[in-house]
């Protein structure tokens, strides 16, 4: 039975969502984009248009949260 993914946050952009969900992926947790307008054919970034789920497996999501904070210390420096 395939586990059920939860939302770990939702960012602004395909390449935030692509640089977070690689970071996720390069500690060993899988993680899903989703989006309810698909950017390559409405590149917007009004009224939340813009804004991308990043979903993790529900048993991860402890260890995504440290991951997430980690992620945001190296970018913020």
């Amino acid at each position: 039975m395939d586990e059920r993914y939860v939302l770990l946050t939702k960012v602004w952009g395909e390449i935030e969502a692509e640089l977070l969900a690689g970071f996720l992926e390069g500690e060993g947790i899988p993680a899903q984009k989703r989006t309810q307008v698909p950017h390559s054919v409405y590149p917007l970034t009004v009224n939340g248009l813009a804004e991308v789920e990043i979903l993790v497996p529900e048993s991860l999501l402890p260890l995504a949260r440290e991951t997430l904070r980690a992620f945001k210390l190296n970018r913020d420096g």
